[in-house]
């Protein structure tokens, strides 16, 4: 892997969650995918945001087993300084409901690592997912393991070109015009597309306007790459 500069490591790793969550939504397993990523991943609850799920990588970072932290969730979150639990409480609410589910959010909070006795810098990624569950999904890694197993991340997902270089592109699109792009990938003209989403024909062709602008769409082909690229072709 070349050098990257800071703001292309935080790049990538946005593309990696999403890459995380499309192998999850084409049915592989939490557990199996967990213990490839050199990383802290977790699902965390729609509703109350507590830990669902939790590769091993991650319970060994934080000194929990998952079990303790389902049943031991208020003596857990102390681990997370106040600070950061208020913050999140703050944005996450808003990220999550946002119409955008491609939206991937980087911050940094602070935690009281497995052995240590001060807050440490953990730099962590989440977004909305559209797993059936509903389930939230979080990448989380110290400051200094952030580029040095990023080499290592990149063999276990799939590191497609065109989708790495568009993601910031796809990242634009609201819940809405993934939906139409899905559509109409899927062979739905605009009567087929208002009828099924309650919308009025112009409204189908102003949001088409907007993926031809957002994505620079030239033809039906690179409508039908995004497609296939971010998995919205049903095969």
């Amino acid at each position: 892997m070349a050098y990257l500069t800071d703001k292309e490591l935080l790049e990538h790793f946005q593309f990696y969650l999403l890459q995380v969550e499309c192998r999850l939504r084409e049915g592989e397993d939490f557990k199996t995918i967990g213990k490839q990523i050199p990383y802290s991943l977790q699902l965390n609850d729609p509703k109350t945001f507590e830990i669902r799920n939790m590769n091993k990588k991650g319970t060994e970072h934080v000194g929990f087993t998952l079990g303790e932290i389902r049943d031991k969730w208020n003596e857990y979150i102390k681990i997370v300084h106040p600070s950061t639990v208020v913050n999140l409480s703050n944005i996450l609410p808003a990220l999550y409901a946002s119409p955008n589910c491609s939206k991937t959010l980087p911050f940094v909070q602070y935690v009281k690592l497995f052995g240590k006795s001060i807050f440490s810098p953990v730099i962590s990624f989440t977004k909305p997912t559209s797993l059936p569950n509903g389930m939230h999904l979080w990448l989380s890694s110290s400051p200094c393991d952030l580029g040095k197993k990023a080499k290592e991340m990149e063999r276990v997902v799939s590191m497609d070109e065109f989708k790495l270089k568009n993601f910031k592109r796809f990242q634009t699109l609201t819940k809405r015009e993934v939906e139409i792009l899905q559509m109409l990938a899927n062979g739905c003209d605009n009567p087929a597309i208002a009828e099924q989403l309650f919308i009025s024909r112009q409204t189908v062709e102003t949001h088409r306007k907007n993926l031809r602008i957002k994505l620079d769409l030239n033809s039906y082909r690179d409508l039908m790459k995004y497609a296939f690229s971010f998995n919205l072709v049903q095969l």
